[in-house]
């Protein structure tokens, strides 16, 4: 298993993933990047924030970027 760490880049910052998670392989990193992604947009709604403009960046344990996933993705028909 490889770790991955799924950096959160805004408009203004970018959140650094300091953790990771251990994922077999490209898919398992898409369904985290979906379902996190949908989680995180739901509580920013919840507190009155609109979520446009963040996206992940996932990097793999050499820093190597594998996937950039904008939350947008994560809701369907959009």
């Amino acid at each position: 298993m490889t770790r991955y760490f799924f950096h959160i880049k805004g408009e203004a910052k970018t959140v650094l993933d300091e953790e990771g998670i251990e994922l077999t392989d490209l898919d398992e990193v898409r369904e985290e990047a979906t379902g996190s992604a949908r989680q995180l947009m739901s509580e920013q709604v919840l507190r009155g924030q609109a979520p446009n403009g963040r996206e992940f960046v996932v990097v793999d344990e050499q820093g190597q970027i594998v996937l950039t996933f904008p939350f947008k993705l994560a809701i369907r028909d959009c």
